[in-house]
Parts: structure tokens; C-alpha cells; sequence
């Protein structure tokens, strides 16, 4: 599409959008937030899951800066409204050496954990967490490992020992099948039709510098294994992360990714389908090229207002919509003076022809780090850091929704108070004494009933407490 073009059709949409967001009705509430983690060290990067069978239990997760060092995972059986933390304390057992006391050793083999993200099988009986494990020092292997958790009524047991490995690196840029230095940036998706887990992520490769092919990998057994990784990326796309996958009713399979085009020549966006459980992907097509990608990652670039801090900042994040049968996907750019969320679809009989891009809450203030769902009746969810309630000051949660398809949405303040996320983060060496990063992702899933809302965001002490936040909307 021209970009000349593009951009009318991107204000025209602010335009709307902001009308749609002016007319909002007053049916939609947001529960108060509630702090999952409840302790005073960091955690974030916060995925989220309901149990398709008990929506009652969710399970969460998180970096996690205590003791531990590995995989922070925390479970609701009452919808949210209390979590517990993997028993005994809070973390996901089987990743790293230690626990958070410094006197029991773990029962993992690894220095570290990070990038949780989690899924429950169809019939709600087993619960997944997967992990990457690394060491600190180099030329040792580093996993993407499951853990498969059993659900009761309770809660979730995990495991301690066997976790399953998805992808390894050996020292010698192997992957169990593919090349490149290590696995990052993973997601998964469990197909609610045949329980086929999808896990997909960007193979590093450190030799290269830029070279990031896209990996898939399937268990069809529940997750006690899984699949030698299909490589999706092929040719000259080459610089590629942030791939997520959903399904469809029929199985097939959609993996969004974006990439940055060679020469540093811009970024656009693309998609590849599978219609054989992951076997084997089509030729990637490129859907979107954007104005200017949300980069927050300093030193390496900070492209929005405020003092700098590391998020995640533009990213495509997919949902498949069953009542329009389209592909949805959303994501942040900056087109005008201030960033915003977007969103564009197509139609699964011709993934071709995609919208425009239209904004989903234009506000003359930054926004990003977007997530997205589709519930089962149609209904749009997303939720995104923003900027709007205090003059692109500080940062909130909104949750925005739309009940036709996109066409219009309406959208709410979550958080009671903004936060600036360049005075808050991890422990670190710097002079600082902390890092600024508040996660690359957040996560939430849709009801028929309900948006439930897993985010990074703060309490006291200020500024090494970063906490998992809960909240749910009900349209």
C-alpha cells in the first residue's frame, strides 16, 4: 500500500477511533488491580492462562529476581481474585540451582530462567509452563524447557525433576536440528481442537550478528516430547523475533512475526500458515511495513517521550477470530507525533487482503507493548501501556474492546495510578544499582464473559519491586 495512502487511512481511523472512545458506554468494569506476587524484589514479563475446562484457575508466570534466579509461576483457583505461587515458594521448580533459600539447593541444573509463557491443555488436566534455562558463563548449553503441571481443584503440581526439553544449545550453535547460538523470545499455543502443543521461537545466532530464523517445534503426546524445530524463515528474511502462533477451528495454524529488513532499511510484518499441525509452513508474507517501530531498549534506541527504560515495544500479536473467520493482529507504530496500538485483519480465505490499519485508542500521548485476544463470541480484547491519563506523562494499563470486529472500540483505564518506568527495574551492577525493564510482554486471554489481564507494574519499594498485576474486565 502507498505509504501516502497508509497514513490518510491511519488518521482517519484516529478520527474514529477517538469518537468510538468518546461515545463509550458505562456496562464495561474493571476489577481493582491485585498484586499477584505480593513480595519486595522484581518480577516481570507476566503470560497468562485460563483453564478451558475450570475457568476459575489461571496460571501466570515471571521472571523472577529472588534467590531463585529462574521462572516465577503463580496460580489462582478462584479467578483471580488471590494467587498462591508454585509451592513451596513461588517458583517454577526443575530450572535452576537454587531456591530462595540459600541453604536448599533446586532441583534445575541452571544458573537462570527467564521468557515464562504458559497454556493449559483442552481438556483442562495438565497445565505448561515453559522456561529458558542458561548458565551465566559461556559455552554451556542453554534449553527451552516444559514443565507439565497436573491441575486439581487446588491448584497445580508440578514438576520437579524431567522437564522436557524443546530446544538445546550445545556450545557449538546446534539446536536439536537447526543452527544458531540460542533459543529467545519463545511463545506457545495449544490448539483447542487436537491438544497439539506449538512452541516457536527466534534462533539467535551470535556468529552472524543479524541472522534469526524463526523455529517451530510440536508435541502431539501432551508434551513429554516434541518434534525436531521446522524453520519457517527462509531466504532473505532473515532478522526476525517476537512469533506467535494461534489456530484455527479447522487446525490449521497462523505464525506472525516481524522482521528487520536487511540494510536497516525499516520493519515490516509478516505471516506464514500451516495446515498440517506444523509440519511445514508456507512461503512468509509480508503483511504490514511500518512508519516507525516502538524502540525501547536503550542504549541501543528509545524512540518515545520520558526518561529511557527497556520494554517490550513493538511486536505483532495475533488472534483468530471464529465468528469472522479473519486473522487479527495488533501492534504499536508511530506514524503521527506519538505512538499508538493498531490493528489490521484478513479474512483466512485470503490472507491477501488486509484493512487498513486503524488505531484502537488514539490518543494524542505514547502507546505500547499490546496485547491482544479474540473471545469465542467475537469480542475484541487489548491491553497496552499508555500515556493519555497524565499528558503522556506516566504510564497506565488500558484495556480496550470492540464488539464488531474492530470496527469500532471502546477502552478503559486499569491502573488506578501511572508510573515512570525509568525510575523503577531489576537489580543490576550499574551505577543505578538497577536496570529499567519492566518486560517485553504482558498477556491476557478472552471469555465470552470476561478480558483477565496479566501486567507488569509497581509497588513499594520503589525501585526494585516491580510485581505481577491482575486485572479483569467484563464488557
Amino acid at each position: 500500500m502507498n505509504r501516502t495512502i497508509r497514513l490518510a487511512a491511519v488518521l482517519a481511523a484516529l478520527v474514529v477511533a477517538a469518537v468510538a472512545a468518546a461515545s463509550a458506554g458505562a456496562a464495561t468494569t474493571i476489577s481493582r488491580p491485585v498484586n499477584v506476587t505480593r513480595d519486595d524484589t522484581s518480577q516481570n514479563e507476566t503470560p497468562l492462562a485460563i483453564d478451558p475446562a475450570n475457568p476459575s484457575i489461571m496460571v501466570s508466570g515471571a521472571n523472577d529476581w529472588n534467590y531463585n534466579d529462574g521462572c516465577g509461576a503463580y496460580v489462582s483457583v478462584d479467578g483471580g481474585r488471590s494467587w498462591t505461587g508454585a509451592l513451596p515458594e513461588g517458583y517454577l521448580p526443575g530450572i535452576t540451582q537454587f531456591t530462595n533459600n540459600p541453604d536448599v539447593p533446586g532441583t534445575g541444573a541452571y544458573d537462570a530462567g527467564g521468557d515464562p509463557v504458559v497454556a493449559f491443555s483442552p481438556d483442562g488436566r495438565s497445565a505448561y509452563f515453559v522456561c529458558q534455562a542458561f548458565n551465566f558463563i559461556s559455552n554451556t548449553r542453554i534449553q527451552l524447557l516444559l514443565n507439565r503441571g497436573t491441575v486439581t481443584n487446588t491448584g497445580i503440581t508440578w514438576q520437579t525433576t524431567g522437564l522436557t526439553p524443546i530446544a538445546t544449545w550445545n556450545g557449538n550453535g546446534k539446536t536439536k536440528g537447526g543452527n544458531g547460538q540460542f533459543p529467545d523470545h519463545e511463545s506457545i499455543h495449544v490448539d483447542p481442537a487436537t491438544g497439539r502443543i506449538y512452541v516457536t521461537w527466534a534462533q539467535f545466532d551470535g556468529l552472524q550478528g543479524t541472522h534469526s530464523p524463526v523455529l517451530v517445534a510440536t508435541s502431539t503426546n501432551g508434551g513429554r516430547s516434541f518434534s525436531a524445530p521446522v524453520k519457517v524463515s527462509v531466504g532473505n528474511i532473515r532478522n526476525n523475533q517476537d512469533q506467535r502462533i494461534v489456530t484455527d477451528e479447522n487446525g490449521n495454524a497462523y505464525l506472525t512475526f516481524d522482521n528487520g529488513v536487511q540494510g536497516g532499511k525499516g520493519t515490516v510484518l509478516y505471516m506464514t500458515k500451516s495446515t498440517n499441525g506444523g509440519t511445514s509452513w508456507s512461503a512468509p508474507v509480508q503483511f504490514a511495513a511500518l512508519f516507525n517501530p516502538v524502540c525501547v531498549f536503550p542504549p541501543d534506541c528509545f524512540n518515545i517521550s520520558g526518561g529511557g527504560f527497556r520494554a517490550g515495544g513493538t511486536y505483532p500479536t495475533p488472534a483468530y477470530d471464529p465468528v469472522r473467520k479473519r486473522l487479527v493482529v495488533a501492534y504499536a507504530d508511530i506514524a503521527g507525533p506519538y505512538a499508538q496500538m493498531y490493528v489490521t485483519s484478513a479474512p483466512v480465505s485470503d490472507l491477501s487482503s488486509w484493512t487498513a490499519p486503524r488505531a484502537i485508542a488514539a490518543a494524542p500521548a505514547d502507546q505500547f507493548m499490546g496485547e491482544l485476544d479474540i473471545a469465542p463470541n467475537g469480542r475484541y480484547d487489548a491491553s497496552f501501556y499508555d500515556r493519555e491519563y497524565t499528558s503522556n506523562q506516566l504510564v497506565d494499563l488500558t484495556y480496550a474492546t470492540s464488539p464488531d470486529g474492530g470496527v469500532t472500540w471502546s477502552h478503559y483505564r486499569v491502573t488506578r495510578a501511572g508510573f515512570d518506568p525509568s525510575t523503577w527495574g531489576v537489580p543490576s551492577s550499574s551505577a543505578l544499582g538497577y536496570r529499567p525493564f519492566i518486560g517485553d510482554y504482558n498477556g491476557i486471554v478472552s471469555t465470552n464473559g470476561s478480558a483477565a489481564m496479566a501486567f507488569t507494574y509497581v509497588a513499594a519499594p520503589q525501585p526494585f519491586n516491580l510485581e505481577v498485576f491482575f486485572a479483569k474486565a467484563t464488557p
